[in-house]
Protein backbone atom coordinates (compact mmCIF):
# COMPACT_ATOMS: atom_id res chain seq x y z
CA UNK A 1 0.00 0.00 0.00
CA UNK A 2 2.90 2.38 1.11
CA UNK A 3 1.20 6.26 1.22
CA UNK A 4 -0.84 4.97 -1.98
CA UNK A 5 -4.55 5.19 0.44
CA UNK A 6 -7.93 4.89 -1.47
CA UNK A 7 -10.07 7.93 -0.93
CA UNK A 8 -11.92 5.24 1.44
CA UNK A 9 -9.08 4.36 3.46
CA UNK A 10 -8.56 8.22 3.79
CA UNK A 11 -11.74 8.60 5.25
CA UNK A 12 -11.57 5.45 7.92
CA UNK A 13 -8.16 7.13 8.85
CA UNK A 14 -10.17 10.73 9.86
CA UNK A 15 -13.36 8.83 10.86
CA UNK A 16 -10.94 6.91 13.53
CA UNK A 17 -9.54 10.09 14.68
CA UNK A 18 -12.75 11.52 15.39
CA UNK A 19 -13.46 7.93 17.23
CA UNK A 20 -16.51 7.35 15.30
CA UNK A 21 -17.23 4.15 15.00
CA UNK A 22 -16.45 2.28 11.61
CA UNK A 23 -19.10 1.17 9.32
CA UNK A 24 -19.49 -2.39 9.27
CA UNK A 25 -19.37 -2.66 5.87
CA UNK A 26 -16.91 -5.36 4.23
CA UNK A 27 -15.26 -3.00 2.55
CA UNK A 28 -14.90 -0.95 5.80
CA UNK A 29 -13.21 -4.18 7.83
CA UNK A 30 -10.45 -4.74 4.86
CA UNK A 31 -9.79 -1.42 4.66
CA UNK A 32 -9.48 -1.43 8.70
CA UNK A 33 -7.22 -4.80 8.38
CA UNK A 34 -5.11 -3.59 5.56
CA UNK A 35 -4.75 -0.17 7.89
CA UNK A 36 -3.47 -1.92 10.94
CA UNK A 37 -1.28 -4.52 8.66
CA UNK A 38 0.42 -0.88 7.34
CA UNK A 39 0.71 0.22 10.96
CA UNK A 40 -1.64 3.24 9.90
CA UNK A 41 -3.99 2.49 12.74
CA UNK A 42 -3.66 0.32 15.99
CA UNK A 43 -5.91 -1.20 18.26
CA UNK A 44 -6.39 0.79 21.68
CA UNK A 45 -8.60 0.83 25.03
CA UNK A 46 -7.75 4.67 25.83
CA UNK A 47 -10.68 5.82 23.16
CA UNK A 48 -14.13 5.09 24.77
CA UNK A 49 -15.53 5.64 21.26
CA UNK A 50 -13.37 3.65 19.44
CA UNK A 51 -11.60 0.71 19.50
CA UNK A 52 -8.70 1.86 17.40
CA UNK A 53 -6.31 5.04 17.50
CA UNK A 54 -4.13 6.47 14.81
CA UNK A 55 -0.36 6.61 14.45
CA UNK A 56 2.10 8.22 14.15
CA UNK A 57 2.70 7.33 10.75
CA UNK A 58 -1.09 8.14 10.17
CA UNK A 59 -0.73 11.54 11.32
CA UNK A 60 2.16 12.41 9.36
CA UNK A 61 0.53 10.74 6.28
CA UNK A 62 -3.06 13.19 6.93
CA UNK A 63 -1.06 16.21 7.43
CA UNK A 64 1.45 15.82 4.44
CA UNK A 65 -1.75 15.73 2.41
CA UNK A 66 -3.67 18.24 4.07
CA UNK A 67 -6.19 16.22 4.89
CA UNK A 68 -7.71 16.91 7.79
CA UNK A 69 -10.67 16.24 10.13
CA UNK A 70 -13.90 16.80 8.51
CA UNK A 71 -12.00 17.05 4.98
CA UNK A 72 -12.37 13.17 3.69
Amino acid sequence: MSDDLTDSQISLLCDIEEHDPAKSSSDAKRDLELLIAERYVQPTSDHPGSAYELTAKAIAFLGERGAGLNEA
